[in-house]
């Protein structure tokens, strides 16, 4: 499908030049309306389609009714990756199908309107408590019911709901090129008495608390992990180290290797300086691997002593959480962790 949105766009943008090329249409735009769309033309032949779309634009608020101009904005707002104005400006088009200029380039602007179609679909909430509010990724869209779709670029968002007296509702959505894609909405009453914030399925969240701090840097469970990790690379290598120096000791040792019986004026020193030399290094290995093992493994563990907030920091409400609601936390490495059922 991407493929041949790809190649539809191609086609688009190879033929928006024909849009401009018909000298006898051109000659109905005003002088000025005239002279801004050909200094947009030339920005667009040398690739500054951002700085064509402002020429474009000028040109639409002098003559906001000429289709001309309307397929010039669609073609360089396109061409900028700004598919939502794209799409506004298409559906201004397409309301003049009997203008001139569309019938002239009817085929043209259909592959443009395709293109668009493949990356803008429409998006509407329904349901209730009526004039609850809805937000896609945290921007406000509207209020339940939405009376009109919203244009939206393809992709998932995250559709949150919320109305005094409701428990919240928050998931994701998908929205698909060329479709209208409907969400149906029914908020459950929240008593008054209620701390949690569940979703229309009563599936907790897990969100903060209104009265927690927000976590400092460095109280990071990615810090804890890090430090961690390279504790256990210390200790991987002071292990490695002592496996080797163990090998090369068992060489240093046999006579038959580090001694030349035919020739008794030989040490073991000069026999073996090699067997040696991995024997001394692998004992320094081992002791920085060691040191830096015990090193980093207790500032793991004082990191995550110090980072994780005990029982009688947390907030109110997210302790009544536990009890209400028969919630049980435990720390983890780094974390917090909790379980139970609503």
């Amino acid at each position: 499908m991407y493929r041949f949105s790809a190649v539809l766009l191609a086609v688009a943008l190879a033929v928006a030049p024909s849009f401009v090329s018909n000298q006898a249409l051109a000659a109905d735009e005003p002088p000025a309306v005239e002279a801004l769309i050909q200094r947009g033309i030339q920005l667009r032949r040398t690739g500054d389609d951002e700085a064509a779309l402002a020429v474009f634009l000028q040109a639409e608020s002098e003559a906001p009714t000429s289709v001309r101009v309307l397929l010039h904005v669609v073609t360089a707002a396109q061409a900028a990756g700004k598919w939502l104005m794209a799409d506004e400006y298409m559906r201004r088009v397409s309301r003049d199908k009997e203008d001139a200029y569309y019938r002239r380039h009817r085929t043209a602007i259909e592959q443009v309107e395709a293109a668009i179609a493949q990356r803008v679909g429409q998006f509407q909430a329904l349901g209730a408590p009526e004039g609850a509010e809805v937000k896609l990724n945290g921007e406000v869209i509207g209020t339940l019911p939405m009376v009109e779709p919203r244009s939206f670029e393809t992709g998932t968002y995250v559709m949150e709901v919320t109305n005094a007296g409701y428990y919240n509702l928050r998931r994701p959505v998908s929205i698909t090129g060329g479709v209208l894609t409907r969400e149906a909405i029914e908020l459950k009453q929240r008593p008054a008495d209620a701390p949690l914030d569940l979703t229309a399925s009563g599936r907790f969240q897990g969100q903060m608390a209104a009265d927690e701090a927000p976590r400092e840097w460095w109280q990071s469970s990615a810090i804890t992990w890090t430090l961690a990790g390279v504790a256990v690379l210390g200790g991987a290598a002071t292990g490695a180290a002592l496996v080797v120096r163990e090998r090369q000791a068992d060489k240093w040792n046999d006579d038959e290797q580090c001694l030349d019986l035919g020739n008794p004026g030989v040490t073991r020193e000069q026999a073996c300086q090699s067997v040696r030399d991995d024997i001394d290094l692998a004992e320094r290995v081992a002791l920085v691997g060691g040191i830096t093992a015990v090193a980093f493994g207790g500032a793991a563990l004082a990191h995550w002593i110090v980072a994780t907030p005990s029982s009688s920091e947390r907030p109110s409400a997210t302790r009544a959480r536990s009890r209400r609601v028969g919630v049980a936390c435990s720390p983890g490495l780094g974390s917090i962790v909790c379980q139970g059922a609503f």
